[in-house]
């Protein structure tokens, strides 16, 4: 994950805008849906973290969102979310 995150950064050129929504590292245990693998998950800090060298965090957070499980009923997922701007 660190490399790909580095990777997405440097990408970007100044001023641009870095965006990340994806399943939070604690989903499998307090959300639903998602990867179980905790090796593909991270959580909005770890990303932040990341990305702090090589732009200015504007929001970095665990989110979440109603989803329906196979059974039509509403159960909540944890995303991380991140937003930043490369400096």
């Amino acid at each position: 994950m660190t490399q790909v995150m580095t990777r997405a950064a440097t990408a970007v050129r100044q001023g641009g805008t870095l965006l990340l929504v994806g399943h939070d590292a604690a989903n499998p245990e307090h959300g639903h849906g998602g990867p179980q693998d905790p090796r593909v998950l991270y959580t909005a800090e770890q990303v932040a973290d990341l990305w702090r060298p090589y732009a200015d965090i504007v929001r970095a957070e665990t989110v979440t969102r109603q989803v329906t499980d196979a059974d039509g009923n509403s159960r909540t997922a944890l995303d991380a979310f991140v937003h930043a701007v490369r400096s």
